[in-house]
């Protein structure tokens, strides 16, 4: 069985303060939105000043397919990192977000890096993923600009 290593990168702009744009992306339910499926929290963080921070696991349910993402590194309102640590055909999966101010907003660059177990299957995550991003990054703008 061979694996592929695939690499998605996103940038995006937010007219809002950077403790706003990284307080909104630190919620599963919202970062859910951009993607398909449902994202919650299944356990929090020891850390109750943040309880979606490390440690914290968040579960995303896609049809049957189910992955749990722990948080491993949690900076705000610079940096979360996350892992997948059970599920699907994908492995050594981590996502990073950083969160720059810049005049006028917040800069965030997310860079979600994988392989894959199945043959070919990378490339169909890796699409599946832009698709979803280009689908669901407005929604973000959107709600973000009025929280």
């Amino acid at each position: 069985m061979s694996s592929s290593q695939q690499s998605v990168r996103f940038e995006q702009f937010f007219a809002a303060p950077r403790e706003r744009v990284f307080a909104w992306f630190a919620r599963p339910e919202n970062v859910g939105q951009l993607f398909p499926g449902r994202t919650r929290r299944l356990h929090p963080s020891p850390d109750p000043d943040h309880p979606d921070g490390v440690g914290a696991v968040r579960e995303v349910r896609v049809g049957l397919v189910r992955l749990e993402e722990t948080i491993t590194r949690y900076e705000p309102p610079a940096l979360i990192e996350y892992r997948v640590t059970r599920g699907w055909a994908i492995r050594q999966h981590v996502g990073c977000l950083r969160f720059e101010a810049v005049p006028g907003g917040t800069q965030l660059e997310y860079v979600i890096r994988f392989q894959s177990r199945l043959p070919f299957a990378g490339g169909l995550v890796a699409g599946s993923l832009c698709a979803s991003w280009r689908r669901g990054v407005q929604r973000a703008i959107e709600r973000i600009a009025v929280a």
